[in-house]
């Protein structure tokens, strides 16, 4: 099996060398660069191609949101990850509507971060849990929480799409949930399709975009009330 072409970007010395020395004997992973800032990456991935990018959202130049999309308007095929330290709804929002497909806190552990990438490259969308279970409890903790004109604020969810739910918020595969909830896979798929229907989106990542998007429309509303 040929390794993942991994790339790290990010502005601190300190976690590139963390990051590289952390997967220097993981098989399964080829570091190919390492970069200090938005610009630098761009200019390495000119003449080579990174499989997954591990990306900080903060850079000294130009944010790694920005940068996302454009490396995404031109390698297509590469996979971004957000490692940073951000929790934030909005950040997540921004980061998946930049065609990232994974968000990832700094203080994963080195197994759950080489799962990550992993799943990344195979077309997985992953958020940190901690960041997923937050956003999601907000959601459904929240009055009213969908936008006053969807079509989805009055569809409710059922108890058992909501256990999903929960599976989801804790990252777990389609098999994961399936053998947490005793239900066949396409089971489990007919309920996310169900979920997803909903809530108006058409996967997780939009899901979650969706749901982070809604949860900052109440703070706002809230705060002009």
């Amino acid at each position: 099996m040929t390794p993942i072409k991994l790339m790290i970007v990010d502005d601190h010395a300190m976690i590139r060398v963390g990051l590289a020395a952390m997967m220097s004997d993981c098989k399964d992973i080829s570091i190919i660069g390492s970069c200090s800032s938005s610009q630098e990456a761009e200019q390495m991935l000119l003449n080579q191609h990174a499989d997954v990018i591990l990306m900080d959202i903060k850079m000294p130049d130009i944010s790694g949101i920005e940068a996302a999309r454009e490396i995404l308007r031109k390698k297509s095929l590469t996979k971004i990850i957000f490692l940073t330290v951000f929790e934030d709804a909005e950040f997540v929002r921004l980061a998946l509507q930049s065609g990232a497909n994974g968000y990832i806190l700094k203080h994963v552990s080195r197994d759950k971060l080489i799962e990550t990438i992993k799943r990344v490259h195979q077309g997985e969308t992953v958020i940190d849990p901690a960041v997923l279970h937050q956003i999601i409890n907000d959601y459904a903790k929240t009055p009213g929480n969908n936008e006053q004109n969807s079509t989805h604020q009055r569809a409710e969810l059922t108890p058992r799409e909501h256990e999903i739910l929960q599976y989801l918020t804790k990252g777990l595969t389609n098999k994961e949930i399936s053998t947490a909830t005793h239900l066949a896979v396409d089971t489990v798929k007919t309920h996310l399709h169900n979920i997803f229907r909903k809530l108006g989106v058409k996967n997780r990542a939009q899901a979650i975009a969706q749901i982070s998007k809604t949860k900052n429309n109440q703070i706002l509303n809230d705060s002009l009330s």
